[in-house]
């Protein structure tokens, strides 16, 4: 009986959340403020009939790989477990990054005038091999997940900040670092201190860090991800998980390992052992919501010597990159079904192993730049504990672009599909979508009122369609060029899509 009654209530569970997903009015309608609105999960979405989400992978840039290992310091390893900023007073880009080889792991600096052509300044700041004649920083214990700008910040000693180990470092000029007494470590049950990807929060004014940590997940420990927040970069809160592999990661991890088999060093034959863990995560705030760059490691195997238990070394597998968002910081959505947005590359390729990712992508024009660390080699090279020059190891610095908000779509083929929106309040004059359409592909708005009835004057047969390719169209119909006259109203947007990609919406003034 037990069973019977838990089964009707799940089934008026389920009839409830799908009552809630139809067109219907509602108490509280989304306030349409300066952010645009993205369709990396179901907050704004009410409706989906005929269309589907459909994640973007990152573009490689053609002149990839924009750094590779040139000099003795920067050894077989040279990637980007760090940061890229465009200093706006300066017009120059300035990436941290990390070289690896037999004489040690060491952070070093480049600038760039364009973002794709970097050099590798001279520095005379730290001695290697009895010279200064080097490019690498003042920075000891440095982690390299995360170099943040402080341009208005009073303290000029304290206009670049990063975490040295789980502890606050600033620095004046971003190439000569100092701890601060004043600083404390990040509390909590955190797992090493190289892997805390951070940056500043625009929408809370306050740092976000994100470490790594392990926990269990059904038969095995996990690398995990937690976060931590600090008002001042000196004291921090403690470290909360929020986000552990599960079943479905396994079952990706499974399907990558078996896709990537030629490459990897070590093969594991019994599958129940080929699992996932988050490596790392780079998350970042994002059009009023926030976004991740969840680095996953799919374990294919273990070096000898090692006990076949995920999470406590020895393991081999690649490292890939896969979206996430979130609303609050505190739960995390997992973006179309875990697909990928930056795979690993070509066999043999100076990436065909593993990608890590800066803290957080830049906005360039029109594109997003997502700056990454890729290796030739996965996880389990011998090299990381033979500690020798490894012949024809391969490893570099890359881009990769999408275009604004192209980090996912709402797709249509031949036929028309729709997509309908939660009740919205619209504050401003102009509706403007980000589209990309085929030849025979358009994009058609309608306004509705909260109960899904055609608002007159704002229907498709009286509006434009857009055929077009635009990260910004303004939509206009034909007894309105604009939608001032909804101002302060509550209403839903239509979307009548075929053969095109919706990626975004917004309101302007």
């Amino acid at each position: 009986m037990k069973g019977v009654v838990a089964g009707m209530v799940f089934c008026v569970v389920t009839i409830v959340l799908a009552a809630a997903n139809r067109v219907s009015a509602v108490d509280h309608p989304i306030r349409l403020g300066k952010y645009r609105q993205l369709f990396v999960d179901d907050y704004i979405i009410a409706e989906m009939r005929g269309v589907k989400r459909v994640i973007h992978k990152a573009k490689r840039h053609p002149a990839n790989p924009l750094l590779v290992p040139e000099h003795p310091w920067e050894g077989v390893d040279l990637y980007v477990y760090g940061s890229v900023l465009y200093v706006e007073n300066e017009k120059l880009f300035k990436m941290w990054y990390t070289s690896w080889g037999v004489n040690g792991m060491w952070g070093c600096y480049a600038t760039s005038a364009d973002g794709i052509h970097w050099k590798k300044p001279e520095l005379g700041l730290v001695e290697f091999m009895g010279a200064k004649a080097n490019n690498i920083i003042d920075f000891k214990g440095w982690n390299y997940q995360g170099v943040i700008h402080s341009p208005d910040d009073p303290d000029p000693n304290r206009r670049y900040k990063a975490l040295s180990r789980r502890r606050g470092a600033f620095s004046a000029d971003g190439l000569i670092w100092r701890v601060s007494g004043e600083s404390r470590d990040i509390p909590g049950d955190i797992e090493g201190d190289n892997v805390i990807p951070n940056c500043y929060d625009e929408l809370s004014g306050r740092y976000i860090a994100f470490p790594k940590v392990v926990r269990q997940s059904g038969k095995h420990l996990r690398r995990s991800v937690s976060v931590a927040f600090s008002k001042d970069f000196l004291q921090w809160t403690k470290a909360e998980t929020i986000l552990v592999p599960d079943a479905r990661d396994d079952e990706r991890s499974l399907q990558r390992t078996t896709a990537l088999r030629d490459r990897v060093m070590f093969f594991e034959q019994d599958t129940s052992l080929r699992v996932a863990q988050f490596y790392g995560m780079c998350g970042f705030p994002y059009e009023g919501m926030y976004l991740g760059l969840l680095w996953v490691l799919d374990i294919s195997g273990w070096k000898p010597g090692y006990k076949k238990i995920a999470g406590i070394g020895g393991e081999d597998g690649p490292n890939q990159i896969e979206l996430v968002s979130s609303r609050d910081l505190h739960r995390w959505n997992r973006v179309a079904d875990r697909e990928l947005v930056i795979p690993v590359g070509a066999k043999d390729s100076w990436e065909a192993g593993m990608i890590y990712t800066v803290n957080r992508p830049i906005i360039v024009g029109d594109q997003i730049w997502i700056y990454y660390g890729g290796m030739g080699h996965t996880h389990g090279h011998p090299m990381y504990q033979e500690v020798t020059e490894a012949v024809g190891i391969k490893s570099g610095i890359g881009l990769a672009t999408l275009r604004l908000d192209g980090w996912v779509s709402i797709d249509a083929g031949k036929g028309e599909g729709l997509l309908t929106t939660k009740p919205l309040r619209i504050s401003g004059k102009r509706l403007v979508i980000n589209a990309e359409c085929d030849d025979d592909g358009y994009v058609a708005v309608e306004v509705l009122d909260v109960d899904g009835k055609p608002v007159d004057g704002f229907t498709p047969s009286g509006g434009d369609r857009f055929t077009g390719d635009s990260v910004r169209h303004v939509v206009k119909w034909e007894d309105n060029p604009n939608i001032a006259s909804l101002n302060g109203k509550d209403v839903r947007l239509r979307f009548y899509i075929n053969s095109a990609r919706l990626y975004s919406f917004g309101i302007k003034p």
